[in-house]
């Protein structure tokens, strides 16, 4: 778990995700925008992009999730709840930050039932891949940090 904080850390992980979120919205356009024009803000443009409205929702989106993640995965506000926990409770409020957003900006049609469900599949998808991601980061610094450790006390 990270215990430092700075506005350089903070605002190059919005950027990488929103970068990342970006690029995957435009590719999601290019796929799908001619069939699914009309049906979610998201595709306004069609196959030719993201708009500027929509991409500045998902920046916004992004921060706060970012903002989510600064709350829950860091020591420096909350610090007597198990990793565990922080973690349904910062995917439970990333679910929420999105839902705000699908609704006051039209990104899901609401009375579509296989768009909420493709949703919902995206979003379980996405964090169970970051979270593997996320281990697997983990465990990798842990044994650098091991081995680090085991130079030392051979050099003592």
């Amino acid at each position: 778990m990270d215990k430092n904080f700075s506005v350089l850390k903070f605002l190059s992980q919005v950027f990488m995700i929103y970068g990342i979120t970006t690029g995957l919205l435009n590719i999601f356009c290019i796929l799908f925008g001619r069939s699914a024009y009309g049906f979610s803000t998201i595709f306004s443009l069609g196959n030719t992009g993201v708009g500027i409205a929509t991409s500045f929702q998902f920046l916004l989106a992004v921060f706060l999730i970012v903002g989510l993640k600064f709350i829950f995965m860091t020591d420096i506000l909350i610090k007597k709840i198990p990793l565990a926990a922080r973690i349904i409770i910062m995917f439970a409020g990333a679910f929420a930050t999105i839902l705000v957003f699908i609704f006051a900006f039209g990104w899901v049609p609401a009375n579509m039932p296989i768009a909420w469900i493709m949703f919902i599949i995206c979003f379980v998808l996405s964090c169970a891949v970051s979270t593997i991601i996320s281990v697997l980061a983990e465990k990798q610094e842990n044994r650098r940090l091991e081995e680090a450790l085991k130079r030392y006390k051979e050099e003592q």
